[in-house]
């Protein structure tokens, strides 16, 4: 400790005391006595070499000239010291003080110090300490510091190396030339093939007895190979030369007898495989290595195990087969069994002591079940299940052997029998799992807890890599089909009764650590598994059949003897298992809830079950406890519906699924009734919901409180919190860190559903739940209000939370839930300030989040603060209906960023829109990035047309985006209202713009797009508007919509720059609709907007698309019959004769689509559209003129009738088209008998042709009817059968 104190002292004291210090230890050195001279040097270098790394750590200087030289001497008097020890910590001080300094002039006076001794010397002694101090001076120093003594230096260590009248200096300049070629790096490549040379020199002369000296070569060698790096995968002559000699190299220290020089053989190896992998024979080196596993000196199993952790990140088959190929005669101290390798690394666990070995074991391990254990499943499990299993010998619990084949064998033949047995073995809950004796005479180690705690591990990666591999390791429909055609076929899912087993197993351990292990097992086969239903029994699930393991392996969890954090992992486990909704049956919820019920009484206790861990323990299981409640209720609320937050994404992927279905038949619901299973749940939760409620509400305030910056600290109860101690603070924060956001999240339903309503008066104050603190906003449920405010507000602003994805979203959902309610919305809208700095929240989180569930959150709780402001609006305008300044209520047009919540809110809006949109980005240079630029944030969607750019649900984004900007007009006074017009059309038309624009070549309709919609939507919301029809803006309001207008008609005619590319026509058609049929007159009368209107529908009418056209013509037909007959009347002159002349062309009579079909029926029914528009006064004063209405359609129908006698022989859309016509013509005569009269007396042709289609579907009529008569009757009843069955079969005689 004193020597670990000096090195803490020395940087900090004052350059006197340092000098006192060294002068001091020279004096102790040089009065000591020869017997306690050596352990005063040793002690006296081990405290300077600390304070030296102490004073490189901390980067400060050594001191003033006289320190140096103070230091200096003490250390290099050392390097000559008789015991080697010192020599060598005089070295390494050397090296360490060279660093300490920096001065390179100093480092050249030390390092010519020891060129001169080495020249001049010729004792041992001299030449190794400066040998060594040459090698740490280049070390600590650096290859580029000690550049210039480089040369120097290897010339004199090559020379000292070979000098073979002394072993002892070969050994030490070896060591210190490695040294150098390690810190050298690409600086010392041109002295590799000479010190290379030297080593094959020395691997060939120098005795074996000398092992120090093959060691220290090894050493050098395997610095070597790291100098030369990369550039050993060369084909070159030189570097395949250098190759061999390695090789070769590597062979001769293989081939020596001491394990210490077979351990750097290994090394250099180990290194030729990382920079030239096919340079080594595998199939020699694995067995080598796999038998080194065997052997009794640690050093060489220590060197095997690490060079397989590397081969096996690369070539993890390879080796496993190559161990394989051992048989026993090889090596009788090797055990393989049919585990292999990994069964070998498992069983080495429980003997090896050292943790960088098992770390290595570990590693290896890992990679080959990454690689190997999708593919190798059965052997996977089998070998974790044998580690994890406890066999019970004599009363006496033991485990069974990690490698013992006897009980793989038994239940490899025996596995029909196990599965026969199944039914039984998990008849109750109380099954413990157990193997078979083990009869072998020489049984293996036991496994030990930490290896069973690595193989439970191990399982969970199987499970993951499986996840990676292939979906098909959790459908076990397609498993088993896969088995029944390949005949072959591993799948994970075929394996889960042994994987809820080997959890079971771990969960009900003795070991902590090991419950622990199977807990999490446990939490991620439920995760994975929870969803994957029962082929055999429709509408269950798989899981189901193991709710009775599921409940043995939780129940221990929650004795009162449980260490506390292995009941906290159990009651995750719980909410997991809950919120699955495997179990759907109240009995089976019951028998886990009833374990929840119990813990319960763990809240009133003031320290944790046991007392045998830290106090925070109790913090950490009280949390725990609430966080699985709090979990659970969730689930409940959503089954109930009464979660909409959580709901909400459920409704938007309804959505999207909606807008690109092409079919129309939906999956079924794989649970039937999610509601009654919502209800039976909540009924369990609701009894204990009063005490949770107000736990739930502590545990926030503590938490809040704990996320105070220490400035406030001050401001914390003395008595500490609900859960945590006064000197638990520190240690508690963490466990508040990992349960906050569904407490939080609970929180918020419960005060949404029922909290907020039972406490909205100040003399709730008094109760015990308001935990005797100060109500601060008038009543307790408002301080819960700003509380959970508050918290979500903190989290979404904190950097802390960037990474957490999760958080954010369920920071979200509680605003979204607690302004679900009316109450919370009215205690928002008092202070403008908080609604504002909400929007500033949301526009933040959109701007920084890509997630489409957080954005959609974003913009329903942007929607919840317009509602509370429209509410707060309506309720002030109701009070002040009768005053005349009641329409000046609202922000009116003086709105200042910071102050006006409606900026706030259509700040929030473009930068959703510019998230999906880029292209719409004001400071966007334009014309710069082009197209792929402009939607780099847009997802490709392939159900999508091929040339849109935005995906659907950036679509919704934008849609629910336009909703918003919709419904701030309501906000505004009309003047105010006047003010962010402009801005409302700007960014709905430059929306329609972006997105409704298409390839040249694309024939799809954009108008259909959730998009599109809400941006017709908010054109439509605009021109309807009441403050559109006050006296004092409607002037002002119309000549925008005529601006408005004037936009869509320039979109009409370009799409933009780019010539590729044209607008939406459906799109563009129904924009000028919503004007056309919802502004006065006076907007779009003008000429110069009518006009090109009118063009664009006759466009739109000559389309070569029947899809156009069929819309075009759906739109026309709208305007004639809805709009002003002053605004409608041009475009019936200029549209209608274009469809009454599409009407009588001979492709019309003979549709052969479904298209073209719906275009000529559309265009009858405009037609009959016109004719009831004809003014009703002029049918009795002129009969002429009504004639002429009818000559407009009867024809045309008449036209369309087919011969009778070809009538069955016509196309299905022909006799589709006759059938229409001929009832509409039945309608007509009825109507308009007079008219119709005289028309058919004029055209006796047509008359001679309705007659014979009236004929013929009368014949028609008739003849159906005599066969619905026969068949009442009987007369077409089929005949009875004989009542005596004939012996043989006559029906085939001839």
């Amino acid at each position: 400790m004193s020597v670990t104190l000096y090195g803490t002292i020395f940087p900090k004291v004052a350059n006197k005391h340092r000098l006192q210090m060294l002068e001091h230890f020279g004096e102790c050195i040089k009065q000591a006595k020869s017997s306690r001279q050596e352990a005063v040097q040793m002690n006296i270098f081990t405290a300077l070499l600390c304070a030296l790394k102490n004073l490189t750590d901390s980067k400060t200087s050594l001191g003033q000239e006289d320190v140096r030289r103070s230091a200096t001497a003490l250390i290099v008097a050392s390097l000559t010291s008789a015991n080697s020890t010192i020599r060598c910590a005089g070295g390494e001080a050397l090296g360490r003080l060279a660093q300490v300094v920096g001065d390179s002039h100093f480092t050249a006076e030390l390092a010519q110090n020891s060129f001169d001794k080495l020249k001049s010397a010729r004792d041992v002694v001299t030449r190794t300490g400066h040998s060594h101090a040459l090698g740490c001076l280049h070390r600590y120093v650096g290859g580029m510091g000690s550049s210039q003594h480089l040369s120097t230096s290897v010339s004199i260590l090559l020379a000292l190396a070979q000098d073979s009248a002394s072993p002892v200096v070969q050994v030490w300049s070896l060591y210190a030339l490695a040294q150098i070629a390690d810190s050298g790096g690409p600086m010392f490549r041109g002295y590799v093939e000479a010190a290379l040379t030297m080593s094959l020199k020395l691997l060939l002369s120098v005795p074996h007895a000398h092992v120090d000296v093959h060691q220290c070569v090894g050493r050098v060698v395997n610095a070597l190979i790291t100098t030369v790096g990369p550039e050993l995968q060369g084909n070159a002559a030189g570097v395949s030369a250098m190759r061999g000699s390695f090789l070769c190299s590597a062979a001769l220290l293989q081939a020596h007898a001491d394990p210490l020089v077979q351990a750097e053989a290994i090394g250099c190896l180990q290194q030729l495989h990382l920079f030239a992998c096919k340079s080594l024979q595998l199939d020699s080196l694995v067995p080598t290595l796999v038998k080194m596993l065997a052997s009794n000196y640690f050093i060489l199993r220590k060197a095997a195990v690490s060079c397989l952790r590397q081969l096996a990140h690369r070539e993890a088959k390879e080796v496993c087969e190559l161990a394989l190929t051992i048989s026993p005669e090889q090596c009788p101290d090797l055990v393989l069994t049919e585990y292999g390798l990994p069964g070998l690394l498992f069983s080495m666990l429980d003997t090896e002591t050292d943790a960088e070995m098992l770390k290595n074991i570990h590693d290896t391990l890992t990679s080959m079940l990454q690689m190997l254990a999708a593919d190798n499943l059965s052997s996977w499990l089998s070998l974790c299940k044998n580690v994890l299993t406890v066999a019970v010998e004599g009363g006496l619990a033991e485990d069974s052997p990690p490698t013992g084949g006897e009980h793989a064998n038994k239940e490899h033949t025996s596995g029909q029998e196990e599965d026969d047995d199944e039914e039984e073995e998990y008849a109750d809950d109380v099954t413990e799992y157990r193997a078979e004796e083990n009869t072998s005479t020489h049984p293996a180690v036991q496994p030990r807890w930490p290896t069973r705690v690595f193989a439970s591990h191990c399982v969970r990666r199987i499970i993951s890599s499986c996840e990676a591999s292939s979906p098909m390791h959790f459908d076990l429909l397609q498993a088993k089909e896969q088995q029944m055609i390949k005949s072959r076929g591993d799948y994970l899912i075929l394996h889960l009764a042994e994987l809820i087993r080997m959890s079971f197993m771990a969960a009900t351990s003795d070991s902590d650590q090991l419950r622990l292990e199977g807990l999490r097992t446990l939490q991620e086969i439920i995760d994975r598994f929870a969803n994957v239903p029962e082929p055999e029994f429709p509408g269950h699930l798989l899981l189901e059949q193991f709710q009775a393991q599921v409940g043995a392996a939780l129940r221990p969890a929650f004795a009162t003897d449980t260490p506390s954090h292995v009941t906290a992992a159990a009651c995750e486990v719980c909410s997991a298992w809950i919120g699955s909704g495997v179990a759907r049956d109240i009995s089976d919820l019951r028998r886990v809830h009833q374990l929840l019920v119990s813990s319960l009484s763990k809240l009133y206790t003031k320290t944790n079950s046991t007392q045998l861990y830290n106090e925070s323990m109790a913090t950490l299981e009280k949390l725990s406890i609430l966080k699985a409640w709090a979990e659970v209720y969730i689930v409940a609320m959503m089954g109930n519906g009464k979660a909409p937050a959580s709901l909400l994404s459920l409704q938007s992927q309804q959505t999207l699924q909606s807008l690109t279905a092409v079919e129309a038949d939906a999956e079924v619901d794989p649970d039937p009734t999610p509601d009654s299973r919502g209800e039976s749940l909540l009924g369990l939760v609701q009894p204990e919901l009063h005490n949770l409620s107000t736990h739930w509400l502590n545990a926030m305030k503590d938490h809040a409180l704990l996320l105070l910056p220490a400035e406030f600290q001050s401001q914390l109860p003395h008595d500490g919190g609900a859960f945590y101690t006064t000197d638990t603070i520190n240690s508690s924060k963490p466990h508040y860190m990992t349960s906050w956001p569904p407490l939080l999240y609970a929180s918020a339903l419960w005060l949404r559903d029922e909290g907020f309503a039972r406490h909205q008066d100040t003399a709730a104050s008094s109760s015990t739940e308001s935990n005797n603190n100060h109500i601060t906003h008038g009543s307790l449920s408002a301080d819960r209000f700003h509380m959970i405010f508050g918290i979500c507000m903190e989290a979404l602003c904190s950097m802390r939370s960037s990474e957490k994805p999760k958080n954010i979203v369920s920071c979200l959902r509680s605003l979204h839930s607690i302004f679900d309610s009316t109450w919370a919305r009215q205690q928002l809208i008092k202070d403008r300030a908080l609604t504002i700095e909400l929007c500033h929240v949301l526009h933040r989180q959109i701007l920084t989040r890509d997630e489409l569930l957080v954005q959609l959150l974003c913009v329903e709780i942007l929607k919840q603060t317009i509602q509370a402001a429209r509410e707060d609006l309506d309720s002030r305008r109701d009070d002040n209906a009768n005053a005349e300044d009641s329409l000046q209520l609202g922000e009116d047009n003086s709105m200042q960023p910071g102050s006006s919540h409606v900026y706030a809110v259509l700040e929030v809006c473009l930068c959703l829109f510019v998230r999906q949109i880029p292209s719409m980005n004001p400071t966007k240079q334009s014309g710069a990035g082009g197209l792929q630029l402009d939607y780099a944030y847009a997802k490709f969607n392939s159900t999508a047309s091929f040339f849109s750019v935005l995906s659907d649900d950036s679509g919704l984004l934008v849609a629910s985006g336009l909703q918003c900007v919709e419904q701030l007009l309501d906000l505004c006074t009309p003047r105010g209202a006047l003010t962010i017009l402009p801005t409302i059309l700007y960014m709905t038309t430059s929306i329609v713009k972006e997105i409704a624009n298409k390839s040249a070549i694309d024939s799809s309709i954009l108008a259909n797009t959730s998009a599109v919609q809400a941006a017709l939507q908010c054109l439509r919301s605009v021109c309807v508007h009441r403050w559109s029809r006050q006296p004092d803006t409607a002037e002002d309001w119309q000549q925008l919509l005529q601006s408005a207008l004037a936009t869509v008609i320039d979109l009409t005619k370009t799409a933009g720059d780019n010539e590729e590319r044209k607008v939406d026509e459906v799109t563009m058609l129904l924009a000028i609709a919503v004007f056309i049929l919802h502004t006065p007159a006076s907007v779009v009368a003008a000429p110069s907007l009518q006009y090109p209107c009118i063009n664009h529908f006759r466009q739109c009418l000559q389309s070569e698309h029947l899809s156009v056209k069929l819309k075009c013509i759906e739109t026309t037909r709208s305007i004639f019959a809805k709009a002003e007959l002053k605004t409608a009347t041009p475009y019936i002159h200029a549209l209608a004769p274009r469809i009454i002349e599409s009407l009588y062309a001979e492709s019309s009579k003979t549709p052969t689509s479904e298209l073209e079909l719906q275009v000529t029926l559309e265009s009858i029914v405009t037609v009959e559209q016109l004719i009831d528009l004809a003014e009703p006064q002029h049918r009795n004063m002129n009969l002429l003129q009504d004639i002429q209405m009818l000559t407009l359609l009867v024809p045309v129908l008449i036209g369309f009738l087919a011969d009778p006698s070809r009538l069955r022989g016509v196309a299905k859309y022909q006799r589709q088209l006759h059938e229409q016509a001929l009832q509409w013509l039945l309608k007509i005569g009825p109507k308009y008998p007079q008219e119709f009269k005289a028309l058919m007396g004029q055209t006796p042709e047509l008359r001679q042709k309705l007659e014979a289609a009236i004929r013929s579907q009368q014949q028609s009529i008739n003849i159906a009817q005599k066969a619905s008569e026969a068949q009442r009757n009987g007369l077409l009843a089929k005949p009875q059968k004989p009542t005596i069955k004939l012996k043989t079969d006559f029906s085939n005689f001839q």
